[in-house]
């Protein structure tokens, strides 16, 4: 019985401990921390990102998130290209075969593991390669999300090209850099600062 005891003691004392935030003051405020008065406690709240028409709906990236969408794209491609030349460190040029077969193995994949979240009052791509999975919140996946990203990749394949993108990452080696941070086409994130200093 007294063990039992124990065991729920410290259960309700584990509970309460991650249900309680302290926030100290000094210290930068944590996105989704509501603080309480005395500014000494507060509870961690997320939201479920708000949806427009156009979030919902649309077949193609929302025009806010296309940095994003983007960087999700780069990263995928940065990732599948250095695994291949791990796997064949022989080779200083993958052949142009496995060139294709992995930017359609990308721009066909389900993106399962990527959705939408709502940082700061501002919605969000979250997922692998994003700074947005590292921060707490309700991402929400599937709807359009996974054939708006497919539509993204292909959208820079048949633009740029596979051969073109494959020997930006040789030479830059930062494809975000190259696809997501020039001018024109390449430069969604960067219209995206503009924008930003614009409202400014």
């Amino acid at each position: 019985m007294f063990r039992r005891l124990t065991k729920t003691n410290h259960y309700l004392t584990f509970v309460l401990v991650i249900c309680s935030l302290v926030v100290h003051l000094g210290e930068p405020k944590l996105a989704g921390v509501e603080e309480s008065e005395d500014k000494k406690s507060g509870t961690l709240s997320f939201k479920t990102p708000t949806l427009d028409d156009e979030d919902t709906h649309s077949l193609h990236m929302p025009h806010e998130l296309k940095c994003d969408g983007c960087r999700v794209v780069a990263y995928q491609l940065q990732t599948k290209f250095s695994e291949a030349h791990k796997k064949r460190p022989s080779l200083k040029v993958l052949p142009e075969s496995q060139i294709y077969d992995i930017t359609e193995s990308i721009c066909e994949s389900k993106f399962d593991k990527y959705g939408i979240k709502e940082v700061d009052g501002q919605k969000r791509l979250s997922g692998p390669g994003l700074e947005t999975a590292d921060i707490p919140g309700i991402m929400q996946g599937g709807g359009r999300w996974p054939n708006r990203l497919r539509e993204t990749c292909s959208m820079y394949m048949g633009e740029i090209g596979e051969e073109e993108v494959y020997e930006a990452y040789l030479k830059e080696k930062d494809l975000e850099k190259y696809l997501c941070r020039g001018q024109g086409i390449l430069g969604e994130c960067s219209k995206k600062r503009s924008r930003k200093n614009d409202e400014l």
